[in-house]
């Protein structure tokens, strides 16, 4: 613990060297020709997200547990990854810096984002570790200020302050791209949300990566009116011992009619971005479209060429007969119309889409594969 304790302290004094290149004032102006694309990865009950950009930057959000190392590598790598220009790990939970000592290792790193925010574990000893191997240092987030990726521009939003609970200390961050905006807020809970809140910031996004995992201790109802995402992304995973996402998170997010996309249900997500729309893939076989440029926007849940897998199974248009899903209130899964495992009458609950079903926490049947 002392040569652990020592290496802490040593990083801890480089980080006071700011990474050069993300710490200016930028405005909202950078250059976005070409497609942004946001991987909301697969890692079950944790957190990571990549950021691809057109110019060839790269930028990692947490990185799973210490099992995901394996996925999330040859994730990247597939993806064509070399070199992460900003890694955050947005605060020191198992589930959100685990394999980040295994990214550190295997890729080159520019700046390493972590809160003021200090553990003992097994884990975050890795990662300081892997920090020093490299001969890298901490850049700790200064609120309200500005850097710029690959023509996405971040503000660091949290943490307001030093929190006694880790979840609060999360680092949240706003990126603009265009007429486009995502909010990625870690764990921080109604806290640190109101904290957020009260600076007065312009937290208006088109996507919410739900915080903690969508339970209820978070995503109060003052931050979801002050985000009005359009779209909520909701990292965990099938069976997961916290419940989550909690019914009362779904419920709110149902209730201001904002599509949820899950990785418990839908797998990975990919979500791209030219500045001006979303287009979104999931790994079940679906794809959406949605143009953002101005408030009176409109959905097709259509396939089209500037995805990043352009799928031939789409969702249906307002052209096409809608399907309607019948889900089981006791198995909690839900069926095709044709399928030959539906429920009895009395067991069944109707959904006009696909997305109501998942959203109301219904799992696909595996016969008919709806």
């Amino acid at each position: 613990m002392v040569r652990f304790l020592k290496k802490f302290i040593s990083v801890a004094l480089a980080s006071m060297v700011i990474f050069s290149g993300c710490n200016q004032n930028t405005t909202a102006n950078a250059n976005t020709s070409g497609n942004v694309e946001v991987h909301f990865l697969n890692v079950g009950q944790a957190d990571c997200s990549l950021i691809k950009f057109p110019d060839g930057s790269n930028m990692l959000i947490d990185a799973g547990n210490n099992g995901d190392s394996q996925y999330i590598t040859e994730y990247l790598a597939n993806e064509g990854v070399k070199k992460l220009d900003v890694v955050v790990g947005t605060h020191p939970h198992e589930d959100h810096i685990g394999s980040l000592d295994t990214v550190i290792n295997n890729f080159d790193i520019g700046a390493v984002y972590m809160p003021d925010d200090v553990t003992t574990t097994k884990t975050y000893e890795d990662v300081i570790n892997a920090i020093d191997n490299k001969g890298l240092s901490i850049t700790k987030p200064v609120m309200g200020e500005q850097f710029t990726v690959g023509g996405g521009v971040f503000t660091i939003l949290g943490p307001q302050k030093k929190y006694s609970d880790h979840n609060n200390n999360s680092i949240v961050l706003k990126m603009n791209y265009g007429d486009v905006s995502f909010m990625f807020t870690g764990d921080a809970e109604a806290e640190a949300e109101g904290d957020i809140i009260d600076k007065g910031y312009d937290l208006k996004a088109d996507v919410l990566k739900v915080g903690h995992h969508g339970s209820s201790t978070s995503t109060s109802d003052s931050w979801l009116s002050a985000v009005s995402p359009r779209y909520a992304v909701i990292q965990t995973e099938t069976g997961n011992d916290y419940g989550h996402p909690h019914k009362e998170t779904i419920d709110k997010l149902n209730e201001k009619e904002i599509q949820i996309f899950r990785n418990d249900t839908m797998g990975e997500i990919v979500m791209v971005s030219d500045g001006k729309n979303i287009y979104v893939t999931t790994s079940d076989g679906k794809s959406y479209e949605s143009t953002t440029s101005n408030e009176n926007t409109t959905t097709n849940n259509t396939t089209t060429e500037n995805t990043q897998n352009n799928v031939n199974n789409t969702v249906s248009t307002d052209n096409t007969k809608k399907e309607t899903y019948i889900g089981n209130v006791n198995s909690k899964k839900f069926h095709r119309e044709s399928c030959s495992s539906l429920p009895a009458e009395s067991n069944r609950v109707y959904f006009e889409s696909r997305e109501e079903a998942l959203s109301n926490c219904y799992e696909p049947c595996g016969n008919c594969n709806p």
